[in-house]
């Protein structure tokens, strides 16, 4: 399944919000948009207490297709609703008082825009992200596969000189493939002369702060690089010595 599906708006009204953007009242004729308003402030107005008839209504309704073509028909139920619970950002107290106007109604349209853009830009940033990982995951896959697929010539063709010219993430391909597999206590002495070399190996420069640097590592044990060495060590000897 496509990490895109796994999106899911975090409740209702924001899953209603990003569903209505395909049926704007801009993208519908003209006709059925202030049928489709029409009908939902006939529906909504009332609960909030907005009184007029049906002429106001219509004319309220003529004012939002013309004015509010960006959002759908059912965003006003969305939109009145956000109000009544106080969640829109409003640059001023709107009350209704039994009455109400274009502009009253326009300032809790306008309020609920703000909101909705902000809905859909966290949306829309949200499916490009996983958009984006699914195509980083469909190429890393590419890739391993192509990897994978290349890596016994890889082997073969190997013309290191030495353990130490052994690519380190070689091991962990082996390992994959099964390549690598130790007798009775192999392991552990291949672990103990990667030990001994990691604490005489000498320091990467002479300038003081390396020497230092490197001195307190071997005081340490030299442990993260005696890691290295004991895989790379098997690679060499399991693998491409064997």
């Amino acid at each position: 399944m496509s990490n895109l599906t796994q999106y899911q708006p975090r409740n209702s009204d924001e899953q209603a919000i990003i569903s209505a953007r395909s049926n704007r009242i801009a993208n519908m004729e003209q006709k059925d948009a202030y049928k489709q308003t029409l009908s939902v402030i006939s529906s909504v107005f009332p609960m909030y207490g907005i009184d007029g008839d049906i002429a106001f209504y219509a004319n309220i309704a003529k004012e939002i297709v013309k004015t509010f073509g960006q959002i759908a028909a059912n965003e006003i139920e969305i939109a009145f609703r956000l109000f009544s619970a106080e969640s829109l950002e409003l640059d001023e107290d709107v009350k209704f008082y039994g009455k109400a106007n274009m502009h009253t109604i326009g300032k809790i349209l306008n309020g609920y825009m703000v909101y909705r853009r902000r809905i859909i830009a966290s949306h829309d940033n949200e499916v490009a992200a996983l958009r984006l990982q699914a195509q980083m995951e469909e190429k890393g896959k590419a890739e391993r596969e192509k990897l994978y697929a290349e890596f016994p010539t890889m082997i073969k063709e190997f013309a290191g000189k030495t353990w130490d010219d052994v690519p380190l993430y070689w091991y962990d391909l082996c390992l994959k493939f099964d390549m690598i597999t130790y007798e009775e206590g192999e392991k552990r002495a291949l672990w103990e002369e990667a030990q001994a070399i990691a604490l005489k190996e000498p320091p990467e420069s002479m300038d003081l702060m390396t020497i230092r640097s490197h001195a307190k590592k071997i005081e340490q044990g030299n442990t993260k690089r005696a890691v290295v060495i004991a895989q790379k060590l098997a690679v060499w000897r399991k693998v491409i010595k064997k």
